[in-house]
């Protein structure tokens, strides 16, 4: 590796691992690093008694997507050690984001239930972008096109947000950023498993930080899920009383 590459990239770390191997290893270390978090604000704190305003879940997505955008396209944020700083951010904001979605739903058998719906969807989202036939797996046409319209959603989410105020759109949008959560990871695996010629995989920094913000995007749809559910049968059983 010359030096305009470990500028770039962050060096070769010491063990000698291949790509895939550093970009699954860092995206479980992430994860594993919220989990903690998550297990230690839960019983230690209780934020449940602070109002928290819909609409954070828009400005967490476009700080992190912006983020991620320094990392991936600016000469500053993809070398050492700036491209760590931005990891941590990332990480640490999006930790801290769901352990206030988590006080919704409080629970031991409900984060239990998110942590394993989500690691199943993302197992089988990268085996689908891995193995399938690339004619069913998401491309660079279908990513771009999603794209397109997750800007029209973001839109639509403040718009509503500030003056719509309507819940079945707020429903709307976040089913469908979780469904771009499972096609940016479907696509991420189709590259870390050289299935994209033209795209490269030796980013690992930064295609291990994607695996982790799409694992954060659907983690916390199964919450509010969870919690929307919750507050149904409480009602229910309320007025059965």
């Amino acid at each position: 590796m010359d030096r305009r590459e470990a500028d770039v990239y962050g060096g070769q770390p010491n063990l000698n691992l291949s790509h895939e191997v550093r970009i699954y290893l860092l995206s479980a270390m992430f994860a594993l690093a919220a989990l903690i978090q998550w297990i230690l604000i839960g019983y230690f704190s209780d934020w449940r008694k602070y109002k928290m305003p819909q609409e954070r879940y828009g400005f967490w997505l476009m700080a992190t997507f912006f983020g991620i955008c320094l990392l991936s396209c600016t000469p500053c944020g993809r070398r050492c050690p700036w491209n760590v700083m931005l990891v941590i951010i990332i990480v640490e904001s999006s930790t801290l984001y769901i352990a206030v979605e988590q006080q919704n739903s409080r629970g031991f058998m409900v984060n239990i239930y998110a942590v394993t719906i989500v690691f199943l969807v993302v197992i089988t989202s990268i085996f689908y972008g891995a193995y399938f036939p690339m004619r069913m797996v998401p491309g660079d046409l279908m990513l771009s096109l999603g794209v397109a319209i997750a800007n029209i959603m973001m839109i639509l989410f403040f718009l509503n947000a500030f003056i719509i105020k309507n819940d079945t759109i707020f429903t709307i949008v976040r089913n469908y950023f979780a469904f771009t959560a499972i096609t940016m990871i479907m696509y991420t695996a189709t590259i870390i498993h050289d299935r994209q010629s033209d795209v490269p995989k030796h980013e690992y920094i930064y295609l291990s930080v994607l695996l982790f913000f799409g694992q954060m995007i659907l983690h916390e749809r199964i919450l509010a899920i969870s919690a929307s559910t919750t507050r149904s049968q409480a009602c229910e059983s309320t007025k059965a009383i």
